[in-house]
């Protein structure tokens, strides 16, 4: 039977608990539906603003290329001198191409200006085609494409005349890279008519890091950010994804997402999805060329402001509540504060959190259990850290593992989007593995991964080592390390000749390496970096055996 005391406790609680929940509810379904409609607002207003400047980026283009197509017809006499006057067709080039060149100077991140004529009645190079050899250069006169090189249906060499001869209209092409100069593209290209008579085409290749750095520096809440797709979803410009990538085929959960893309439902509201086990919210607006601006952001970083105000109102309840009680408490809290402390202790390390500590210190039997409590929990913590321990660290070297690398590799893209970090990777390739393993067998492989491992943590044990495949290791340089990794090459070099002078045949090492710096010009993520490193070694583990062979011989 209960204790009036209990009874009394639960009566009052009863009725503040009551009072308490309906005006809490009443506060929080309001504050909800205010900062819902708040961080509508903001992100539409954002997305509005960002898609504004993106399209009277467009539209200045567009006119440029516009005002050039007007000029190009208005100065052709007529179509049967084009089709039958070489000499005609000479002196009607030479007229467009100061005006040409002149537009592309100044328009905003033209890379390639040019006028072509239609091939099917003049010479299949005819026309004027200025380009520059690198972002930052002045346009120089090219030879223009050859017509007669490539089929109508070879859309990816002569796909910028075709499509918009077909369309009939001038149309922006999808962004590519010019491997000339290592720059994405973007074109937008108008077909010329003259007596209902398709004459050529005018258009410009504009750098779309212009475009990429007018979305890039979109930013929102915390982690928020805006990326660029197509009207099927494709990404055109992510921080975090290709170009080209399938939104839809990449991952189930975006399915959705691009679904809202392609049937171009933005309005006031915000769409709700899910990426990597993160609910996010999105707001899109569609641009005068077609795409997709996008801008998302987590949504507990969007309902943060709610989340506080719902904490404040659940504090002043649990204040009234407190007021309300605390003639009882004072009678029961001896009894109540060591199993409250227990209770909390015990929701801590269910939650995952095993930092906690007990200041009930009695000698009764609470304290002995809170002490035998606080003891497993210590105990608990030293295995777990022991057990994350052995996920990062490869069992046979002793190096980080690939685990640690990709915690490191994220941590790296990290790095780079916040600034500009001065890095280098270094790649390490064990050559003839399968042949010791083939040979003397699995146990001398094992020994020649562990020698190579310690060769390499010996040389740059001022940074961390990975080994991410059988034979294959990552250093990852930073500071010192990184201002002297040449002599670092070089005494690595040295300690293997040092190993190998003492060493069997069968415990001989040889090891491919190559290294690459981080350029902020060219690497957008950590992996450029790697894969130029892991390029590099491939290249030196070549050179190495053409070295062997050719000592053999």
């Amino acid at each position: 039977m209960k204790s009036i005391q209990t009874k009394f406790l639960i009566l009052i609680l009863g009725c503040v608990i009551l009072c308490s929940a309906v005006i809490g509810s009443a506060g929080i379904l309001c504050a909800k539906r205010v900062v819902d409609m708040d961080s509508a607002q903001i992100m539409n207003l954002m997305c509005e603003k960002r898609a504004g400047q993106l399209d009277a980026l467009f539209y200045r283009i567009e006119q440029s290329v516009g005002t050039l197509s007007v000029y190009a017809q208005e100065q052709l006499e007529s179509v049967e001198k084009l089709k039958s006057d070489p000499l005609y067709i000479d002196e009607y080039t030479e007229k467009l191409e100061s005006v040409a060149v002149n537009a592309a100077n100044n328009t905003e991140g033209a890379l390639a200006v040019y006028i072509r004529f239609n091939p099917d009645f003049t010479p299949p190079t005819s026309g004027i085609f200025w380009s520059k050899t690198d972002s930052s250069g002045t346009f120089q006169k090219l030879t223009p494409t050859d017509f007669s090189s490539y089929s109508p249906t070879d859309l990816e060499h002569v796909g910028w005349y075709y499509v918009p001869v077909k369309n009939g209209k001038a149309t922006w092409m999808s962004p590519y890279t010019n491997q000339n100069i290592n720059e994405q593209m973007v074109s937008y290209v108008i077909p010329l008519y003259k007596d209902n008579v398709t004459v050529g085409v005018v258009g410009m290749d504009i750098n779309f890091a212009v475009v990429e750095n007018l979305v890039a520096d979109i930013q929102i809440y915390r982690n928020g950010y805006g990326f660029l797709t197509d009207e099927t979803g494709m990404v055109m410009y992510h921080r975090d994804l290709d170009l080209g990538t399938q939104m839809g085929r990449l991952d189930s959960s975006l399915v959705p997402a691009a679904n809202e893309l392609e049937n171009e439902t933005s309005g006031s509201n915000l769409f709700t999805y899910q990426w990597n086990g993160q609910e996010k919210k999105m707001a899109f607006r569609t641009l005068r060329n077609g795409m997709r601006l996008s801008i998302t952001a987590p949504v507990k970083e969007i309902d943060q402001s709610k989340n506080d105000l719902i904490r404040l109102i659940i504090i002043a309840v649990a204040i009234i509540s407190i007021l309300s009680v605390v003639l009882t408490v004072i009678f029961t809290r001896r009894l109540i504060r060591p199993l409250k402390e227990l209770n909390d202790a015990a929701k801590k390390i269910a939650d995952g959190d095993l930092s906690i500590s007990f200041t009930h210190k009695a000698k009764d039997e609470v304290g002995t259990l809170a002490e035998s409590f606080q003891k497993t929990v210590s105990h608990l913590q030293q295995y777990i850290d022991y057990i994350n321990g052995l996920a990062y660290r490869d069992s046979l070297t002793g190096a980080k593992n690939k685990t640690a690398y990709q915690e490191a590799e994220k941590q790296m893209d990290e790095k780079i989007r916040l600034g500009r970090p001065e890095f280098a990777v270094a790649v390490f390739d064990i050559n003839n593995l399968k042949i010791v393993n083939d040979n003397y067998g699995h146990d001398f492989g094992d020994m020649l991964i562990i020698d190579a491992s310690r060769l390499i943590c010996r040389t740059f044990r001022h940074s961390p080592v990975y080994r991410i495949g059988g034979d294959e290791f990552v250093v990852i340089l930073e500071d010192d390390d990184f201002e002297k990794y040449s002599v670092l090459l070089e005494e690595f070099q040295k300690n293997i000749e040092d190993h190998n002078k003492n060493a069997r045949v069968d415990n001989s090492l040889s090891i491919a390496r190559g290294i690459a710096v981080y350029s902020s010009d060219t690497d957008l993520v950590f992996a450029n970096v790697f894969k130029r490193a892991d390029s590099a070694m491939y290249q030196n583990k070549a050179a190495m055996k053409e070295l062997e062979r050719a000592a053999r011989i």
